[in-house]
């Protein structure tokens, strides 16, 4: 059975066999077209804002309605991995691309229950469990032919991280987004060899 790793047990991103735990820029684009395998669109919000968050299950399953925010973009997770008095006391915010929030917001009718004084604003936007969300990351792997141990929702959330690395965004701010406790977790994805790191050894084998 799926369990999320603790902290310590995340300090690399290769498995001891030498196997990538995280998606590459094609395994990356292939996940994201084989998304539409998922009919349900209600169900497929829930993996792009995986995809696009890096957040883990059990974060995405209890964001509510009055945590997310359409106008600027954004949603608010409750960090749940954090340990000792901070334990499930910590928000962060992390943005999202403006069309897949205006998708959100349609599927999941935010901004008219936001705007309605007798709705539940504690009310989830997604009301399965941990073990059918895990299945849905499963199938679109499946369908997008990627297998191993990146095949996995944390596959996923390696894959934000260098990503987001990879594209220049400053450590701390990752640190933010993925609600690590210390910035010596989130320094794991400086180790990634991408594209930058292919031009400039090249470069050392001109003669």
């Amino acid at each position: 059975m799926y369990t999320e790793a603790q902290p310590f047990e995340i300090m690399s991103l290769f498995s001891d066999e030498g196997e990538r735990k995280y998606l590459n820029s094609k395994e990356r684009k292939r996940f994201w077209r084989s998304r539409k395998i998922i009919a349900d669109k209600s169900e497929r919000t829930f993996v792009e804002l995986i995809f696009f968050t890096g957040c883990r299950i059990s974060e995405a399953l209890q964001l509510v309605v009055m945590r997310v925010n359409v106008e600027d973009s954004f949603v608010v997770f409750r960090t749940l991995k954090q340990h000792g008095e901070h334990k499930g006391k910590r928000f962060r915010i992390v943005y999202l691309p403006r069309n897949f929030m205006r998708r959100l917001n349609r599927v999941h009718n935010i901004l008219k229950t936001q705007l309605d004084e007798a709705a539940d604003q504690y009310r989830r936007l997604w009301t399965f469990g941990r073990q059918k969300g895990w299945r849905l990351i499963k199938a679109v792997m499946k369908k997008a032919k990627i297998f191993g141990i990146r095949a996995t929702p944390k596959g996923l959330r390696h894959t934000f991280g260098v990503n987001s690395i990879l594209r220049g965004a400053p450590l701390i701010s990752l640190q933010v987004w993925m609600g690590h406790q210390s910035l010596k977790t989130t320094s794991i994805y400086l180790k990634v060899m991408g594209a930058e790191d292919r031009a400039f050894a090249k470069r050392t084998w001109k003669i």
